[in-house]
């Protein structure tokens, strides 16, 4: 059974909720969150552009980054996939100055530079899920995927998932105010989809 720390105050529900964190709508016996799937506050996500970039090529396309990168970071993009900064790269930029690239790289490879931050938050509200072999594998809940068999939303604000990787479970057919939810408009279509099936969906007041 998961050791819940939370001061919160039930009387007063997340914004993205539309009932109480009570018995009648928390799943008993809490969760274990998969702390290594979570990235720290200043982590960005680097996603290859349309272009790609050839072997041996010392500039790589991106989409534009939602934070900065510091020269001398190695970047994985998969199996046999690195690419080491030569320069930094400010927020916003476009493309990576790096050294000759091993491998190719196409469009959507996906690397993250996890952030130089100690503290690891997973918010209230964040949307977590795992498969049926997850489960019975014992491993903990991550971000939630549109394969994912099992869905909640996390209760409580987890400060460092680092630290303290217990949560409490929303749980299904409560009330769930989307427009609150963290990251909502960035969920993938079938996580927004399961979300809606699995809970009384509506628009909060602003």
């Amino acid at each position: 059974m998961a050791r819940i720390v939370d001061s919160t105050n039930v009387l007063t529900p997340p914004a993205w909720a539309g009932d109480y964190g009570n018995r009648e709508h928390l799943v008993p016996g809490g969760a274990k969150l998969l702390a290594s799937a979570f990235s720290d506050t200043d982590a960005v996500v680097v996603d290859v552009g349309a272009a790609g970039a050839a072997a041996a090529a010392t500039s790589i396309p991106v989409n534009a980054l939602s934070g900065p990168i510091p020269s001398g970071t190695v970047l994985n993009f998969g199996t046999n996939k690195f690419a080491r900064l030569t320069a930094a790269a400010a927020a916003g930029a476009t493309s990576l100055t790096v050294a000759a690239i091993p491998t190719a790289l196409v469009d959507a490879d996906v690397a993250t530079y996890a952030g130089v931050g100690t503290t690891v938050l997973v918010p209230s509200g964040t949307v977590i899920g795992r498969t049926f072999a997850e489960r019975e594998a014992g491993t903990a809940f991550g971000p939630a995927a549109a394969a994912d068999d099992e869905i909640y939303l996390v209760w409580q604000d987890v400060t460092d998932v680092t630290l303290n990787n217990d949560v409490e479970l929303y749980r299904h057919g409560s009330v769930v105010k989307e427009n609150f939810v963290p990251g909502w408009s960035a969920l993938a279509a079938g996580v927004i989809a399961k979300i809606r099936v699995l809970y009384e969906c509506t628009t909060g007041a602003a």
